[in-house]
């Protein structure tokens, strides 16, 4: 695993790379200063980095998949420009300050977190659920409009502003757009995806016989059938877990209890069917059903005018962006490739990649304390012929300067002559057992930003089964407690710091 080195840099003369939120099995995401923001532009920005290399050396058909997934991203987000849907601001192709080559798009920053964290303590009332699934509706059906499905709808990719008033769709990276070719492949989270997305999943091969539509077509049904389970979790407070890959036949029991509990339970039901054709067709029906189910029982028609009466609620989706005017980036042509290609390819529509700098060396300021305009580029400055010796040599000192600063640092504060012999002893820890000191997620692999799996409460006898840096992989031998899901694993990763060996 090896993730890109832009910590304290700046990227494109313009974003100041300020942390790491986080990111997945192949990209990385950045909060970033945009230094050339204008007045009516947002200056805190998101750079989500393309890493080929983040899960070892990937092979050809590997890394041309994942580089035309990483252009699709950008040229659906074009597509569907919406309020709903989160902005595409940018991107470019850049070499990291220890020479790896990478593509980038830039995008709008909501530090209002995910819909998955906001339900992660208790459930929504069903009038604010229904406030954030208007948004998210009025999104997606735009989206189906212009020939897009998202195809991994989830919580997890609702994203909010500050506020926490406006949700908006993120994460197009597996975006169908309708000019795609192909059969349809695996991809989505299992929990919130349509089955037709996992042909053969580790469960059992699916019997499609019954399916009308050809192997390689997908309808919005299947954004849909996500939408349906996404609301599930937004109203239960936990995620559709037992419900994986089958229809939702039952609510939580203080769900049942409510006046809408039976009626809404009925659309999920129908929105989760396994056969795409006895769903809902368009999200517009999904949202018509899914509002008059969660009316109170009574409500005083006598005050209603007719011509509202007989209107949908549909009718009120945000679909049109009507106020959306603001023009999108031009459109990104990544190249596929190795790092020296990418860096000087001979094409002249395809953008080379700038070397990023760290943010002292880009920026000095004066006696004053005013900032100074960076100097140019070499690859500004040098004639055409000499600008690769002259990007590989600076690629080098950089690259050097970097070895050197992190050999300065781990000698003079970090290191510990004991620090080997606690390595040594590590391995003895696997298949020993210990204690949980407190609540615990356990993680399918050895990543935070990873959905939890299941839970090892406080005082819960664990045994190690392997470990990974800071982590253990364990399995849980007795719970302290009873479990609160019944169909969660007892085996997945923790933090060495929540063990405690008797």
């Amino acid at each position: 695993m090896s993730e890109l080195k832009l910590q304290q840099s700046r990227l494109d003369g313009r974003y100041d790379i300020l942390e790491c939120l986080g990111g997945g099995s192949y990209a990385e995401i950045y909060v970033a200063n945009d230094n050339a923001a204008t007045d009516d532009a947002p200056r805190t920005i998101v750079i989500k980095a393309l890493n080929l290399y983040l899960q070892g050396e990937p092979d050809v058909e590997l890394e041309r998949t994942l580089v035309t997934n990483f252009q699709n991203e950008a040229v659906a987000l074009d597509r569907v420009r919406h309020p709903n849907v989160i902005n595409r601001l940018g991107h470019g192709t850049a070499i990291d300050l220890a020479g790896t080559t990478f593509h980038y798009i830039v995008l709008e920053y909501l530090p209002g977190g995910d819909m998955f964290a906001l339900t992660r303590t208790r459930p929504l009332s069903i009038q604010r659920a229904l406030s954030y699934l208007e948004q998210v509706c009025s999104g997606l059906a735009h989206a189906h409009k212009c020939g897009v499905i998202h195809r991994d709808i989830k919580p997890q990719n609702l994203l909010l502003t500050a506020d926490r008033e406006i949700v908006k769709i993120a994460d197009f990276g597996v975006a169908r757009l309708d000019a795609t070719e192909g059969a349809i492949t695996r991809v989505g989270t299992n929990i919130y995806s349509a089955p037709e997305h996992n042909p053969q999943i580790h469960t059992g091969q699916l019997d499609t016989s019954g399916w009308k539509l050809p192997h390689d077509s997908l309808t919005p049904a299947a954004d849909i059938y996500s939408l349906a389970k996404t609301t599930y979790t937004l109203i239960a407070g936990e995620s559709p877990r037992r419900f994986a890959q089958h229809a939702i036949t039952e609510l939580p029991s203080f769900a049942q209890q409510t006046y809408w509990g039976d009626a809404v339970l009925c659309v999920l039901e129908k929105a989760t069917q396994t056969r795409p054709e006895d769903r809902y067709q368009t999200v517009e029906q999904f949202w018509d059903e899914l509002s008059d189910a969660s009316l109170p029982p009574t409500r005083p028609l006598q005050m209603v005018p007719a011509i509202e009466a007989h209107r949908k609620p549909s009718a009120d989706l945000s679909i049109e962006p009507e106020d959306f005017t603001e023009a999108a980036p031009p459109r990104p042509h990544f190249a596929v490739g190795s790092p020296a290609d990418l860096t000087f390819a001979g094409v002249d529509t395809i953008k080379r990649p700038r070397i990023v700098v760290p943010i002292n060396l880009a920026q000095e300021e004066d006696a004053n304390g005013r900032k100074q305009t960076p100097a140019p580029l070499i690859e500004e400055i040098l004639p055409r012929s000499k600008k690769r010796r002259a990007l590989v040599a600076l690629g080098l000192i950089l690259a050097f300067s970097g070895m050197l600063l992190a050999t300065h640092k781990y000698v003079t504060s970090q290191w510990n002559p004991l620090a080997e012999i606690t390595r040594i002893s590590e391995p003895v820890v696997i298949g020993r057992e210990g204690v949980t000191t407190t609540d615990v997620n356990l993680r399918p692999v050895a990543n935070v930003s990873q959905e939890p799996i299941g839970l090892a409460e406080s005082g819960s006898k664990v045994k190690v089964l392997s470990a990974d840096n800071n982590w253990y992989e364990v399995q849980v031998v007795q719970h302290s407690r009873a479990k609160i899901d019944p169909y969660s694993s007892d085996r997945g990763w923790i933090n060495k710091r929540y063990v405690r060996f008797d």
